[in-house]
C-alpha cells in the first residue's frame, strides 16, 4: 500500500484540506475550504471522496438501506426466488497515511416475492429442498479501507477468506459522480450463512461532486446500487443443481433509524430489536463474527 506523501511546499493538498474542513465537526478546528476539488484520478482523493459518500469522515454513525431481489442462474435462465431487505450502520474514521477505518453493522431479511413476509425458510425452486434460512447479520467488524481496496484485520472473520477489492474508477457527469467498490470473496466458513462460496460483489455510490467537495460536509448524501454473483451457499441445498445466484438491489444513505423502510423497521423491531432500538451500543461493542447478507 502507498503512503500518501506531504505536500514539500508546505501548502495543504486538496484531500488535507476537505479532510481538515470535516474533521472540523469532531475536532473543533476552524474549517477550511478547498480552492479546486477532489482529483478523482487520484487513488488518494478517490478513497477520500469514497470515504463521504459511504460514510461520514468525523466518525459519526451513518445508515444505509437497500431493497432487491435475489435470483438463481441455471441453464442461462434468471429466477426470482426470495426479496432482499438490507440495513447497515456504518462508522468511519480517518487513518492519516493509511486511509479510513471503517465499523459496519449490517442486518438483512429474505422475503416471499408474493406477500413480502419475512422467510424463516425457503424452498428451492430447482429442486423443492426445504431451506432453512440462516440469521443474516454482519457485524460489528472493523476493517482498513485504503486507496487499493479493503484490507481486514489480522484476526480474520471467517475461518479462511481471500479477499480482492477495487475502488474506482469514478465517473462525472456535470455535478454527477459515481464511485465503484467491488470485491471478490473466497471463503471456507463453518458459519451457518458463509460454508463454502466464492462471492463477487459490484457496489457503486452515487453522489454529487459538490458535496464531495465541500469541506464543511464530512457525510455526503448519496444512493447506491448493488449487484452481486455469488456461487449457491450450503444453506440453499443446491447440490447437483448447477449454475449460480445472483442479486441486484438499490438504496440510500439516511441519518435516522426513522428512514429507514416501514417493511425494514417492522423486521428488525421483531427480529432484532435490541440492535434496532440502540445501534450506537451495539456499534461501540467488541466485534462479532459476520453472518453475511447473500
Amino acid at each position: 500500500m502507498g503512503e500518501h506523501q506531504t505536500n514539500k511546499s508546505g501548502e495543504l493538498s486538496r484531500r488535507e484540506v476537505i479532510l481538515g474542513g470535516a474533521a472540523a465537526f469532531a475536532m473543533s478546528s476552524l474549517p477550511v475550504r478547498a480552492a479546486d476539488g477532489l482529483d478523482l484520478e487520484d487513488p488518494w482523493d478517490r478513497l477520500t471522496a469514497l470515504a463521504k459518500l459511504r460514510g461520514s469522515i468525523d466518525g459519526s454513525t451513518v445508515m444505509w438501506w437497500m431493497k432487491g431481489v435475489r435470483f438463481g442462474v441455471v441453464d442461462h435462465i434468471v429466477t426470482p426466488m426470495f426479496g432482499m431487505l438490507i440495513g447497515s450502520f456504518q462508522r468511519m474514521r480517518p487513518l492519516p497515511g493509511k486511509g479510513f477505518e471503517l465499523n459496519m453493522l449490517e442486518m438483512g431479511y429474505f422475503t416471499d416475492l408474493d406477500t413480502g413476509e419475512v422467510l424463516d425458510t425457503f424452498r428451492n425452486p430447482y429442486n423443492g429442498k426445504l431451506c432453512e434460512v440462516p440469521e443474516q447479520r454482519l457485524g460489528p467488524y472493523p476493517v482498513l479501507m485504503t486507496p487499493s481496496g479493503v484490507v481486514l484485520p489480522d484476526v480474520k472473520p471467517f475461518n479462511e477468506v481471500e479477499l480482492d477489492t477495487r475502488i474506482g474508477p469514478a465517473i462525472v457527469q456535470g455535478n454527477d459522480v459515481w464511485i465503484r467498490d467491488d470485491s471478490t470473496v473466497k471463503v471456507d466458513s463453518d458459519h451457518p450463512m458463509m460454508g463454502k462460496h466464492t462471492y463477487n460483489e459490484m457496489v457503486t455510490y452515487r453522489g454529487k461532486l459538490s458535496d464531495i467537495n465541500n469541506p464543511d460536509l464530512a457525510s455526503a448524501p448519496a444512493e447506491i446500487s448493488f449487484q452481486s454473483v455469488t456461487s449457491w451457499r450450503a444453506w440453499l441445498q443446491a447440490d447437483g443443481v448447477g449454475g449460480h445466484t445472483t442479486g441486484r438491489a438499490n438504496g440510500m444513505k439516511i441519518s435516522s433509524v426513522d428512514e429507514f423502510p416501514v417493511e425494514y423497521l417492522a423486521a428488525a423491531r421483531e427480529r432484532h430489536p435490541d440492535i434496532i432500538s440502540d445501534p450506537d451500543a451495539v456499534m461501540d461493542a467488541a466485534p462479532a463474527a459476520p453472518g453475511g447478507h447473500d
